[in-house]
């Protein structure tokens, strides 16, 4: 993997947010013309092993938040905020990153209600499971567990971790559930949420960076960023990656000869029920056309 985007790196190598122009396209050929790709993640690893990013925000921002006056320290505090995410973004480890979702699992399990072992919600769902074929390139133990719930929800987690809620089991028949399930068990697979973490570090990074520019220019450049960011915000994972998840979902029905029809009905039942489950996939009607048209 990758654990440097070719548009990050640029990015902090010359300490600026701004976007790199068509002239500096190239500017990643020439860095690595000098420093091999794997030596450039090499020394990327190193400094993500020696600095906690996060701590070292907290304690810069505070300094300068007690030694300058609000009209300095405001900008200089976002320049630093906008540095600290283009790291994230671009030194995050799988490992670190199974880390941080671990703990985020961890809090949602102690405040719902979870299904036992012997109950009939976990163990259709086991029965459903039982019928997917991992993925060759999946690096991590699944973990799944059904919440007591009946909002219309699943998500998963980088580390493995599957939630299903208690009313999606409900409303869907095994079918139906299988082609979500397997959806979800790709997106780890594929390692989509990697992908997620570095977008949302980069929004960050872009918002801090607007806001260093005072507030008659921020507020004009904040309605062009939430123009261009807004349908990134809505939806977890990209479009590409929502086919891509799709894909191996359908692989599965047809694996039982179970018509691609499931899923759209799927889809279309939780789009028109307004389900939470698709408030985090926007693309459902484009999805949908997608599985109609080309799987």
């Amino acid at each position: 993997m990758k654990l440097i985007n070719k548009t990050l790196l640029p990015l902090l190598l010359i300490g600026t947010t701004a976007t790199l122009s068509a002239e500096d396209s190239s500017f990643w050929d020439k860095v690595t013309d000098f420093i091999p790709t794997d030596k450039i993640e090499e020394i990327a690893n190193n400094i993500s092993d020696k600095v906690d990013i996060d701590e070292q925000e907290k304690k810069i921002v505070d300094n300068i938040d007690s030694a300058l006056p609000d009209f300095i320290a405001d900008p200089v505090s976002s320049a630093v905020k906008s540095a600290s995410d283009l790291s994230r973004a671009a030194l995050i480890t799988d490992e670190e990153l199974y880390k941080e979702d671990a703990k985020d699992i961890a809090k949602w399990d102690e405040n719902q209600t979870i299904a036992k072992d012997i109950d009939r919600y976990y163990l259709d769902l086991q029965k459903i499971m039982k019928k997917i074929p991992l993925p060759d390139d999946l690096k991590v133990k699944l973990d799944i567990k059904v919440y007591m719930n009946p909002f219309h929800y699943i998500f998963s987690k980088s580390n493995g971790a599957i939630r299903v809620n208690s009313g999606i089991i409900e409303l869907l028949d095994d079918n139906q559930i299988l082609f979500l399930m397997a959806h979800e068990i790709a997106h780890i697979a594929n390692k989509d949420h990697i992908s997620s973490y570095r977008k949302a570090h980069s929004m960050y990074a872009l918002e801090h960076a607007v806001n260093m520019s005072g507030k008659t220019v921020g507020s004009v450049a904040n309605g062009i960023l939430e123009s261009i960011t807004s349908s990134m915000r809505k939806s977890e994972f990209q479009k590409d990656e929502e086919f891509e998840a799709d894909e191996f979902a359908i692989k599965v029905l047809k694996k039982y000869k179970i018509d691609k029809k499931v899923a759209v009905d799927a889809l279309e039942k939780l789009q028109y029920l307004n389900a939470p489950l698709l408030k985090m996939h926007p693309t459902a009607h484009e999805r949908i056309k997608h599985i109609k048209d080309d799987l």
